[in-house]
């Protein structure tokens, strides 16, 4: 009966020490959680109308309560405009098989983030470019067109990362 109490104790001791231990190597390496202001920062979105601009922002306001921001509703209540330029998405056919069909193909993504900070008059550009391969199935054609737009969002959530750390700076630099 000690012995069996005495492992059990031993076992929860190494949990504890292992958890302090994780908490010390995250904190040790200078790992931080994002941090935003506590007002919200309005932001307004310049860009041409068209599908893949539109579901760019779509994901982008999805996103909005990561980076504590709201839609302005017009530019002069905004205090960042972001401008979507350059915006392009690339199917490529890279190899064929024997039969001369698709084998695989190359996703490429490309787009300018312009940020116009209304209070400090700046312009800062963030460009991406991405590419991604995968491989066509000349059966599915419906399950090619799936895997690309996953892809698409994979894209997308690299501009929101992108963004997330923009403000995530800017935020810090004025608590600092």
């Amino acid at each position: 009966m000690f012995q069996k109490n005495s492992l059990i104790l031993s076992f929860n001791l190494k949990r504890i020490f292992l958890k302090f231990l994780l908490v010390f190597l995250i904190t040790s390496c200078g790992f931080k959680p994002l941090n935003y202001s506590e007002k919200k920062i309005a932001i307004f979105f310049e860009f041409q109308k068209n599908p893949l601009n539109f579901s760019l922002v779509q994901e982008l306001k999805k996103n909005f309560f990561l980076m504590n921001a709201n839609l302005a509703e017009t530019k002069d209540a905004a205090d960042f405009v972001i401008e979507i330029s350059n915006h392009r998405l690339g199917k490529f056919l890279e190899a064929t098989d024997e039969n001369f069909f698709p084998a695989v193909v190359s996703l490429d993504y490309q787009v300018k983030l312009s940020i116009f900070d209304k209070n400090t008059n700046t312009i800062h550009e963030i460009p991406i470019f991405t590419s991604e391969d995968f491989s066509y199935d000349t059966e599915s054609i419906l399950s090619n067109e799936k895997q690309a737009d996953e892809i698409k969002l994979d894209f997308f959530s690299e501009a929101v990362n992108e963004l997330l750390i923009f403000f995530s700076e800017k935020s810090n630099a004025k608590s600092a």
